[in-house]
């Protein structure tokens, strides 16, 4: 492997998680607000059961990253 080959490697290592860390920023404002109920109070575009599923995300997804953290080696400490 080259040494050109290997920085590129990583610069695309490095892109891929900041465009994931900003993409998960994104979707996390945006479920915090529909819980919050800022789209809230429309009725024709079903916005209440928008903010139930919502709380159902966000409560799954804290799920999962409590499982992910349970697995870790360190996990005891």
């Amino acid at each position: 492997m080259t040494r050109g080959s290997q920085l590129l490697r990583t610069a695309l290592r490095v892109l891929t998680r900041v465009v994931l860390t900003a993409l998960s920023v994104v979707v996390a404002m945006l479920l915090y607000l529909v819980c919050q109920g800022v789209f809230s109070g429309y009725p024709k575009y079903h916005t209440r059961l928008l903010s139930i599923i919502a709380m159902i995300l966000v409560a799954v997804t804290g799920g999962v990253v409590w499982i992910i953290d349970q697995r870790r080696i360190d996990a005891d400490d």
